[in-house]
């Protein structure tokens, strides 16, 4: 008995051994992860839903293909979101198709082994574009953030929802600049509003509510921000609050 037992222990170790080697081929090595978001086409306003792009992620008819390794292709979803490991290193072009047809590609270089990269894109039945993209270092360095911001909003994020204080510089209720209070955005925020629900000083309101916006109000918008770059950002706003003075 003793024996027997002494076999099978010397087999676990041995199977133990080759384990810590690295025997899996499967196993990741390194490589490039890629993490998307498609935001919606960028002439579309809150009060049209002829969005093509976002009903098409729906519909599970984006598709995102690696030109230099077309296997690694990827739907979708349905929230816009998409994801692809084993990328190679050092560059790649990613090409968008909507509904079966090709309707433009995003080329992206000089990235380094065991890098996540996270990008939003704007999609439409003619174009991509590439709105923002971060670099994260997955190497496990512990030196902090590696990302590349590119968004003149601190903490924004394109396709994600935000809240947004500050006063109107210029336009109307349906369309106005936004100068964002505090050191919070580096420039004017365009702010499309026309399908949002106004506040009066937390009061509920209509379009008396909305003749009350004017150059210089103080307004809280919520919305979605649909776009960021260094130099440049948009909201659709759901709901706009004109503050008291």
């Amino acid at each position: 008995m003793f024996l027997r037992t002494a076999r099978h222990l010397v087999v676990l170790i041995a199977a133990a051994a080759m384990w810590r080697c690295g025997s899996s081929p499967t196993s990741p090595s390194g490589g490039v992860k890629l993490q998307g978001v498609v935001v919606q086409d960028a002439t579309a306003t809150s009060a049209s839903a002829g969005v093509s792009a976002r009903s098409a992620a729906k519909a599970g008819k984006i598709v995102v293909t690696v030109q230099e390794n077309p296997s690694l292709s990827v739907t979708v979803s349905g929230n816009g979101t998409f994801e692809i490991q084993g990328l190679p290193a050092g560059g790649f072009t990613l090409v968008f198709s909507v509904n079966g047809a090709t309707v433009g590609q995003i080329t992206i270089t000089a990235v380094a082994e065991g890098t996540t990269i996270k990008i939003v894109v704007r999609v439409s039945d003619q174009e991509v574009e590439l709105v923002d993209m971060e670099t994260d270092d997955d190497t496990g360095s512990g030196n902090g953030d590696q990302g590349t911001k590119t968004c003149m909003i601190e903490g924004g994020k394109p396709g994600a929802g935000i809240e947004l204080e500050g006063n109107v510089d210029s336009g109307t209720s349906s369309q106005f600049k936004l100068r964002v209070n505090g050191n919070r955005s580096s420039g004017l925020v365009d702010v499309a509003a026309a399908g949002a629900s106004y506040k009066c000083n937390g009061n509920k309101g209509g379009s008396d509510c909305k003749s009350n916006l004017k150059t210089g109000s103080k307004v809280h918008v919520g919305g979605n921000l649909t776009s960021c770059t260094t130099s440049a950002a948009s909201v659709t706003a759901t709901e706009v609050m004109i503050q008291k003075d």
